[in-house]
């Protein structure tokens, strides 16, 4: 044993060390080897980089150039060159374009319209009527006749409105609802003194009127139609205006369409705000250009002296989280002597997606480098990368265009060169690992044989003085009952027919177990025979029981037989089956240590004929089931530690059954017994 394991600690140490020295020789050369050609690549990369980043930045001079030129802002009034992202600043900073009117009503132009003396005289009565006295009904008479009276239509708009209103606050409903109707309709696009536009805030009042005439759906209608129009800029207002009445009508529509109320309605809204309002756009743009470029520009303004017309400039600038690109230069001076600001706002998501990448491509085909950007915010590059960014790209910084991301550059040669580490270091890798597989399979199979030898070993010692204890008790038995034959001359009958009987019982007990060894011996060389003859099953099961009845009911044992009379005669060898009987009982007879009961069954089966041999013993564990059946097994417990052995009779018993070309099945628990069931089929002749 102590040899057989030097030798597998030998043979780890022959080939395991040797295959670690050499693999890892061979991986440090490979990455002395990859680290040199990397340093060189990456002094390539950096020169190669550089050259990059400065044409691509020319490049997007040379774009910022076109989109300043001069003569592209030259017609300031009605320019359809002029796009949006495009502006226009005059010398004080006002924006001239986009062109934004502002259309609050001043109180200049409310003192004109009040100007007619008669609708002025009418218009004051009827609203001392209706805010002082609180008689809507006479303000109601002068409201209709200042309207009357009225010769502007913006002084109509402004009786019209005190008219609606006060009918509505004498709960005169369905004139209200009239009028503020004519005066959507009639004077939409006038406004009142804050400078609201009509159709706007009648729209709204109108809403109230029918939702509390139980008309609520017609209300959303009128309401739906006016956010419509606010959102398509019908109603140019400043954005702050615009803010308040589209937060205004979204409070009132967004509780109205809950729990699924309108569905028709609730659809059109939602298609409505799904559409992108240019006029919004808009005011957003002219916000940001008040907030967020004229003072960057104002400050910037001292870059510049009186001749430099042709210096643009450009900077970066924050909007709601999102960083813009600003670009602006003065434009040469107009006929009048007026100086003007022209610049642009860089569509970063259009450059980013069309313009960067045909300009990287160019780069690309020039340089040999993989070009692309990234935004640092996102982590997305453009075009995209595939399997990411590699830790030997470079990432440079623009420089003088002030874009928000990095220009990584990478090359061809990195990827090969990570393609051939990876390849070589795959094929190392599994030669590597096969090698060692092969080697601990080769460890696992000496392990198991030795294990295997071992066992054997000690079951064969085991068996040796297993069988010698069977042997000694029946010989102990015979020699004793036949010394007193021989000294005591003076026996009874019935004395001496028991001794004989015992000394028979004892000597074919003595020649069960020698078979049985025998039997294996020949099984094990290969030299076992077998006398098939034609018989009766039962007859040799019945037979075999009655000379073994000695021994079970000497024991204590009970025997119940059930055995059919009817059975058809099959081919078998007569012996081979009373020694798989015998076996079968001796079994049971020894696993039964308190409940002493067995029973023998012969019955027909389908094609065969069954016999079975059941207990009421130990039973066997489901672990212990699948190698009851080898070679010198015995189960281990207190119980079959007493009941010696030579635990070759299951597996003379089944080699017997397989060699009848039959089939032996066991059932058991454990504390319950078992029940051992062999199957022979029924043959006519040998050849069968």
């Amino acid at each position: 044993m102590i040899h057989k394991r030097k030798t597998i600690v030998i043979f780890l140490l022959a080939i395991f060390l040797p295959t670690l020295i050499v693999g890892y020789l061979s991986f440090s050369t490979f990455a002395k080897r990859l680290e040199s050609v990397s340093r060189l690549l990456e002094s390539s990369l950096w020169t190669s980089g550089q050259a990059a980043l400065q044409s691509l930045e020319d490049r997007l001079f040379e774009y910022e150039k076109q989109a300043l030129r001069p003569e592209k802002f030259s017609t300031l009034e009605n320019s359809t060159e002029l796009a949006r992202g495009d502006f226009i600043l005059d010398e004080d900073y006002k924006i001239v374009f986009p062109k934004y009117l502002s259309f609050e009503l001043s109180i200049d132009s409310i003192d004109l319209a009040l100007s007619e003396p008669r609708f002025e005289t009418l218009f004051s009565r009827a609203g001392r009527y209706e805010f002082s006295l609180k008689d809507y009904v006479k303000a109601t008479e002068d409201y209709q006749k200042s309207f009357e009276a009225a010769t502007s239509r913006q002084n109509q708009a402004f009786s019209l409105e005190g008219l609606a209103r006060s009918f509505l606050l004498s709960k005169n409903f369905d004139r209200a609802r009239d009028t503020y109707d004519k005066l959507a309709r009639d004077y939409g696009q006038l406004r009142n003194k804050v400078g609201h536009p009509y159709g706007l805030v009648a729209s709204i009042q109108l809403y109230d009127i029918h939702k509390d005439q139980n008309k609520e759906e017609e209300g959303l209608e009128t309401l739906l139609d006016a956010y419509k129009k606010l959102w398509n800029g019908d109603w140019p207002m400043n954005s702050p205006s615009v803010r308040f009445f589209i937060s205004e009508i979204d409070s009132l529509l967004v509780p109205a369409f809950e729990n699924q109320k309108f569905p028709e309605l609730r659809e059109k809204y939602k298609n409505l705000i799904a559409l992108p309002s240019s006029f919004l756009l808009e005011l957003q743009i002219i916000d940001f250009l008040n907030n967020d470029v004229v003072p960057r520009i104002r400050e910037r303004r001292g870059v510049y002296g009186s001749g430099e017309t042709s210096q643009s400039d450009r900077f970066l600038t924050s909007s709601n989280g999102n960083l813009q690109l600003i670009s602006y230069r003065i434009l040469p001076p107009t006929e009048s002597g007026e100086t003007f600001f022209g610049g642009f706002v860089w569509d970063l998501d259009l450059l980013k997606s069309e313009v960067l990448p045909e300009l990287l491509k160019d780069i690309s085909e020039d340089s040999g480098l993989l070009l692309s950007v990234l935004d640092e915010k996102t982590g997305i590059t453009s075009p995209e990368q595939e399997g990411g960014i590699s830790k030997d790209s470079l990432s440079l910084s623009f420089r003088n265009i002030l874009l928000p991301w990095k220009l990584i550059a990478s090359l061809d040669a990195f990827h090969d060169l990570q393609k051939t580490a990876r390849r070589e270091k795959f094929f190392y890798g599994i030669l590597l690992g096969v090698i060692i597989v092969l080697m601990f399979i080769g460890v696992l199979l000496i392990v198991r044989d030795v294990s295997r030898e071992t066992e054997t070993t000690q079951l064969k010692t085991e068996f040796v003085h297993n069988v010698s204890h069977e042997l000694k008790t029946p010989l102990t038995l015979i020699r004793l009952y036949g010394e007193t034959l021989q000294r005591k001359e003076n026996l009874s009958d019935k004395d001496r027919r028991e001794a004989y009987e015992i000394i028979t019982k004892e000597s074919e007990r003595l020649s069960h177990m020698i078979n049985n060894i025998l039997d294996f011996s020949r099984i094990e060389m290969g030299r076992k025979e077998f006398d098939f003859k034609k018989g009766n099953l039962a007859n040799v099961i019945q037979n075999t029981l009655e000379s073994y009845r000695y021994h079970l009911e000497k024991k204590g044992f009970s025997i119940v037989e059930e055995i059919s009379s009817d059975l058809p005669d099959i081919v078998f060898d007569k012996e081979a089956i009373a020694s798989v009987l015998i076996n079968l009982l001796s079994n049971a007879m020894k696993f039964s240590p308190e409940k002493k009961e067995v029973r023998v069954t012969v019955y027909r089966k389908d094609d065969c004929i069954g016999f079975q041999v059941a207990d009421r013993g130990i039973g066997i564990s489901p672990e212990a089931r699948s190698r009851i059946f080898e070679r010198f097994y015995r189960l281990q417990n207190r119980t079959t530690s007493e009941s010696k052995g030579s635990g070759l009779g299951l597996t003379l018993v089944k080699h017997i059954v397989e060699a009848h070309g039959g089939e032996i099945c066991v059932d058991s628990e454990p504390e319950k017994g078992s029940v051992f069931s062999v199957y022979i089929p029924v043959s006519e002749t040998l050849e069968d």
